[in-house]
């Protein structure tokens, strides 16, 4: 499996999205000094003990008697919805009280909502900033018969005895990949992805409609093109931030981002009548920066008036949009009637088989050589950049590092045209490329 996800839940203001910023390691949850501040779920990456995770924090749960009276309490039941739905889909739960307010009717309320959905729960008592405040603040809430992690979210106290507690439940990064490879299906609501996914089946596995976000969340596939089997992933279609806030589909996002991860290759789903749009930018852009081999796809291609819009033509404006992705190959498809979809998989073979491509060091250098006799590095404060070898360091995706004299000499731009020259001599289709810079130490 891909990173576990730990959902942070408790009452209004008793210091959630303060032990958020903590766990995640920078400010990215509002904080403010009176409750009701986080109606939605913010979501991070995190890691402890070499264990990665998501975290996401939720809203504050009010009590049903007091939504109504509460700041905002148009929004409480909403927002007690989302709570329960990063519940539901999180592996373990850290409950969040509060040392200086005591345990209140909010927080048992809470806890009896979270037994019925069976999940590792870590009671934090927050706002405990050292030993004398455990000792005076600490007895009623052992009534609750639980293990209690007393802490400051402010200052750290107590914090890395919860987060290895934490780390113990969570599994390691995983080693090895799954036998088959994996193929994630993205893309907006309603493009395609299920009908898609149907497609290469041959029969109907996923629930097809043309109302948008049937599916919320991911299902797996397996499927055999020519005796060689794939793990399909038709994920929730993810919409725009606006219309996710206040539906199950914003927590759905966070899977999807997820599938991405757990993917070999991504098929991104356009819809060929809408073009690209600024939430495909983004779809893109959550691939790109996952460094994920890409097929990018413009389904319902037999809607199009051929003679308006020819498929190089069309594949030249998703380019303009997608200027990050040329190296992707771009098919188009109509996944209703089947057609081109069976020619998916040589392309996800080929594109696993550019990612896992090495390259001599021997080759590199001469391909060095060449690209540095059409541009040399700029000169840096008057002096000049060398440039002195080539070697790939990883593969899956394909890694490279240059050694300099100058690493603070090779700017981005220059990168960008070794990896276009890397790109034009040894192809690397529809996989990311990275290309390091090291400083060569004096002997």
């Amino acid at each position: 499996m891909g990173r576990s996800i730990v959902a942070i839940v408790g009452r209004p203001n008793v210091g959630k999205s303060t032990l958020f910023n903590r766990i995640v390691g920078k400010r990215r949850a509002v904080i403010e000094d009176f409750p009701g501040v986080t109606r939605d779920r913010l979501y991070g990456e995190a890691a402890w003990r070499d264990k990665p995770f998501f975290v996401v924090d939720t809203g504050g749960f009010l009590q049903e008697s007091d939504a109504a009276d509460a700041e905002g309490g148009l929004f409480s039941e909403e927002v007690r919805k989302q709570i329960f739905f990063a519940v539901e889909e999180a592996d373990a739960v850290i409950l969040v009280m509060d040392g200086e307010s005591g345990l209140l009717p909010g927080d048992t309320e809470l806890i009896g909502k979270l037994r019925r959905f069976e999940k590792k729960v870590f009671f934090a008592v927050n706002k405990i900033d050292g030993p004398k405040k455990e000792r005076d603040r600490l007895g009623e809430f052992y009534s609750l018969g639980v293990d209690l992690f007393p802490l400051s979210a402010l200052n750290g106290y107590g914090f890395e005895e919860m987060m290895d507690g934490l780390a113990l439940l969570l599994p390691a990064a995983e080693q090895e990949k799954t036998e088959y490879p994996r193929i994630a299906i993205v893309g907006r609501p309603n493009v395609g992805k299920s009908t898609l996914v149907n497609a290469l089946l041959s029969r109907e596995r996923m629930i097809v409609s043309p109302v948008p976000g049937t599916t919320r969340d991911a299902v797996d596939s397996v499927c055999t093109y020519y005796g060689r089997n794939y793990v399909l992933i038709d994920t929730a279609g993810v919409r725009s931030k606006g219309k996710m806030a206040r539906t199950a589909e914003r927590y759905s996002f966070m899977r999807t981002v997820r599938n991405i991860e757990e993917s070999d290759v991504t098929l991104i789903v356009l819809d060929a009548a809408e073009g690209v749009v600024e939430l495909d930018q983004k779809i893109a852009g959550f691939v790109s920066a996952a460094k994920k081999g890409a097929i990018i796809l413009v389904n319902k291609w037999d809607l199009v008036d051929k003679e308006a819009l020819s498929a190089d033509a069309a594949k030249e404006r998703i380019y303009e949009t997608l200027w990050f992705m040329r190296h992707v190959p771009v098919m188009t498809i109509s996944a209703l009637s089947k057609k081109r979809v069976t020619k998916i998989f040589p392309l996800v073979d080929e594109i696993i088989a550019e990612g896992a491509k090495r390259i001599s060091t021997h080759d590199l250098n001469a391909f060095l050589k060449k690209a540095l006799s059409v541009q040399s590095p700029p000169l840096y404060q008057g002096r000049p950049v060398k440039i002195y070898y080539m070697t790939q360091v990883k593969t899956s995706h394909p890694r490279f590092v240059l050694f300099t004299n100058r690493k603070e000499g090779i700017r981005e731009q220059y990168i960008k045209f070794i990896e276009k020259q890397l790109r034009e001599c040894f192809a690397f289709t529809g996989v990311p490329v990275e290309i390091f810079v090291r400083q060569r130490t004096k002997t």
